[in-house]
């Protein structure tokens, strides 16, 4: 992590989600990037090389393209994160409103640090679990 604000990317594809979360990462002193679906999330990542990336599993593969909820396509993004030797030591948190014991197990055998339900949580929260993130923790 360099000496300026954190960058982290979020991939999520609802409007309001991101306005929220831009608002609260920076008015916390990070630097917050947004993306929208999969392919972008992907793009952004391999540029920017974030400090830390949150992850919603239910997104689009690509803007304009219908989501398919049966698909989680957010799984992939993790996949493809964690099997890249470019970006594997970046952590990630799945930020997502699905709640089961199925999917909270996939996320952490695909390498995701954290697990967190958006409904469950403020904003603020989230922001406190990714700064315990930064330093190492979970």
């Amino acid at each position: 992590m360099s000496a300026q604000a954190p960058v982290i990317v979020l991939i999520e594809d609802e409007p309001n989600l991101v306005t929220m979360y831009h608002v609260a990462f920076r008015t916390s002193g990070f630097g917050l990037l947004t993306a929208v679906d999969a392919k972008q999330g992907l793009d952004m990542i391999a540029h920017e090389k974030p400090d830390l990336v949150l992850l919603d599993i239910i997104i689009p593969k690509e803007q304009g393209k219908v989501v398919e909820f049966d698909k989680r396509i957010g799984f992939e993004v993790l996949k493809e994160i964690k099997n890249n030797p470019e970006t594997k030591h970046i952590p990630v948190i799945t930020l997502t409103n699905l709640d089961s014991p199925e999917d909270r197990k996939r996320s952490q055998e695909l390498g995701a640090l954290d697990y967190i339900i958006k409904a469950n949580v403020l904003p603020r929260e989230v922001v406190d679990r990714a700064k315990k993130a930064l330093k190492g923790g979970k």
